[in-house]
């Protein structure tokens, strides 16, 4: 059990500089964040394919003008996969990894313990159930393996997976049937989980990932990515199991500490507006015909939904006057409903008492007419 603790923080600090370019990089993507908000709130409340891949482009050619990749993030990932799956290996194959027995001594190994337990499908990769096996058979057992006394002296010097005296984690919970090791995947589940939502709020979130398709896909991974780790601790050793959850602790305690000592930056409504002013300021001024690349006649193809009408001389004041007016206009149909509603409250309040004397004399009067 310490010793899958202590594995798990060699692990950390392995990747810690991994981590750390990783933060930075997530610190440079938020320093952007005003500015690449100013181009979604331009094409706001459009949501039509060819408005979404205009903007999805000018945001594209902002960061290649910041010289900045979004996708430089993940490379710190990318190469501890092949090392946490070669960490993984040495995990689950202890009696190769860490005895030093070969592939032909394992085998054989296997053989006698299939033969004294009647197991037919005992796997020889994964060599943590051996351990068990082996203690509870004898050294004797396994005489007849080549150079097995030479490397197991004693049953003392096999990996000891035994926690709280007799719990073994050395053995698969899903061939145990209902016993202690079912808790294994179950926290498993909840240590993957609860870390997952809560490194999600000390890492930065890009606006691409708060819209509402992709706030949604998030959920479902944060399910089930969990659930795909609890079915494979059912069926791996409980020791795996183990070093999950405090691999899961771990990487919380390593990315709370970097959010305090790396601290993303924080921006305030006038940042926005400001960038959002420097961003208009900046954006060039299209000529009618200019080329951009978009045709092989080297005109540059307006928009059919005149998304882009405010870049170009010829129809940016058309398309601001129109802009204006559609605001206006929306102004004023606010005013007149707050207008009509202000209307309703006077006609339904209360008669006075003299206007309730006024209107009886008239009901009188128009009586004695009658």
């Amino acid at each position: 059990m310490a010793a899958l603790i202590i594995f798990a923080v060699i692990v950390e600090i392995v990747f810690l500089p991994f981590g750390i370019k990783q933060q930075k990089n997530q610190i440079r993507q938020a320093k952007l964040r005003p500015k690449e908000m100013a181009i979604r709130n331009k094409y706001k409340g459009r949501d039509d394919q060819v408005t979404r891949q205009k903007m999805q482009q000018e945001i594209t050619d902002f960061y290649q003008k910041e010289n900045f990749n979004p996708a430089s993030g993940c490379l710190p990932l990318l190469i501890q996969l092949p090392i946490i799956m070669a960490l993984y290996s040495i995990v689950i194959d202890p009696l190769k990894f860490v005895v030093g027995f070969s592939s032909e001594q394992i085998t054989a190994i296997a053989d006698v313990i299939k033969n004294a337990k009647g197991l037919e499908n005992l796997s020889t990769n994964q060599t943590i159930p051996f351990i068990t096996y082996i203690k509870e058979l004898g050294l004797e057992a396994f005489s007849s393996v080549e150079g097995f006394a030479d490397k197991v002296p004693s049953l003392e010097s096999l990996p000891n997976f035994n926690v709280f005296g007799d719990f073994n984690l050395g053995l698969i919970p899903s061939q145990e049937g209902w016993s202690w090791l079912l808790l294994v995947p179950v926290l498993v589940f909840v240590f993957q989980f609860a870390s997952t939502k809560l490194m999600r709020k000390f890492t930065y979130q890009a606006p691409s990932t708060q819209d509402a398709n992709m706030g949604c896909s998030n959920s479902v991974m944060d399910i089930t990515m969990p659930l795909m780790t609890t079915y494979f601790a059912y069926t791996l050793p409980g020791a795996v199991g183990i070093y999950w959850i405090a691999k899961n602790i771990l990487s919380f305690i390593k990315q709370f500490a970097l959010s305090k000592l790396m601290p993303m930056p924080v921006f305030t409504d006038e940042d926005y507006k400001a960038a959002e002013r420097e961003m208009n300021a900046k954006a060039p001024k299209k000529k009618s015909g200019e080329n951009k690349g978009g045709s092989a006649s080297g005109k540059y193809v307006r928009s059919l939904h005149h998304i882009d009408d405010e870049d170009f001389e010829d129809t940016r004041e058309r398309a601001l006057a129109a802009k204006a007016a559609a605001e206006a206009a929306a102004e004023e149909e606010k005013n007149k409903a707050d207008e009509m509603a202000q209307k309703g409250k006077i006609s339904a309040a209360p008669l006075k008492d003299d206007d309730r004397k006024n209107e009886t004399k008239d009901d009188s009067k128009n009586t004695e007419e009658k």
